[in-house]
């Protein structure tokens, strides 16, 4: 009974984990996205961003010709700019291209609440923007768009708790695909992982 309870419960958590995608950004001068100025990616609340710094095998090129990046999260003007306010603003240092198993990577997960004092909390229907300066490019630089279920980037898919000076309206309509949504596919599998459970406990 309790392999049952254990196989039913790694279902739920792997059906969870499977309903967040990753993003990979491999965060070097050699990156031809980085060529054109609006290198977005588009992310949903509980993807996951990931930042793959430059690697290289030791040997391979001088220690001082290795790419090495400060990366900051910016607001709008500062990633127009490419200059960072404060150092506050620094969210990873890719400062160890010669790591000896694999290059350094960093996680960003596009989540609405943080339990972490440190974390960043992201509202669906903004963007974020990641800048680092590179010496013989003018700027290395991310946007990322929080979209909403439908796949629309605008500020106006937040959610009314998103936003805590957001006005609730008095009456509220269903408009359009206002309606019911439709649950997702994890929910169904953890509604059947534990109707298994208390059926056969």
């Amino acid at each position: 009974m309790d392999f049952l309870w254990l196989v039913c419960a790694a279902v739920s958590v792997s059906a969870w984990y499977a309903s967040a995608e990753r993003h990979s950004v491999y965060w070097n001068s050699t990156n031809a996205n980085f060529l054109w100025d609006d290198y977005t990616v588009e992310v949903r609340i509980n993807d996951y961003l990931d930042i793959i710094c430059p690697h290289y095998t030791r040997g391979e090129i001088p220690s001082q010709e290795a790419e090495r990046y400060v990366l900051y999260m910016v607001e709008l003007e500062d990633y127009e700019n490419c200059k960072p306010q404060s150092f506050d603003q620094l969210r990873w240092e890719c400062s160890r291209p010669f790591a000896p198993h694999a290059p350094e990577k960093f996680s960003e997960k596009f989540q609405r609440f943080t339990p972490f004092t440190l974390g960043k909390e992201f509202r669906q229907g903004e963007s974020y923007y990641y800048i680092c300066k590179h010496p013989h490019l003018e700027c290395l630089r991310l946007k990322g768009d929080v979209i909403a279920d439908g796949g629309v980037h605008n500020p106006s898919n937040r959610l009314p708790a998103d936003d805590p000076i957001a006005m609730i309206p008095v009456v509220q309509r269903s408009v359009g695909s206002s309606g019911v949504r439709i649950a997702p596919v994890s929910s169904f599998v953890t509604l059947i992982s534990i109707f298994l459970f208390l059926l056969f406990h």
